[in-house]
């Protein structure tokens, strides 16, 4: 699936499983739902800026950008 450039993925904390908005919701202030972890509370997908501050916005609700992480090689002189 392909994205929106100006859309960045995000996990959206829905505080205790079970409970907050649901998918439907979060979807409708503008998140495209990628994944639900029900177990642990938290909804996966992509959001551009203003989805993220009306995400933020909704009670119960933590957002969280993804951030890319690099790994140096395995061959690479310890730092």
């Amino acid at each position: 699936m392909t994205h929106d450039e100006r859309k960045r993925r995000v996990h959206v904390s829905l505080g205790e499983p079970g409970s907050g908005p649901s998918p439907e919701e979060l979807a409708d202030a503008g998140l495209d739902v990628d994944e639900r972890l029900d177990a642990i509370g938290v909804v996966t997908g992509w959001a551009d800026d203003a989805a993220v501050e009306r995400l933020r916005s909704i009670d119960g609700v933590t957002v969280e950008p993804e951030t890319d992480v690099q790994l140096p090689p395995p061959d690479a002189p310890v730092q």
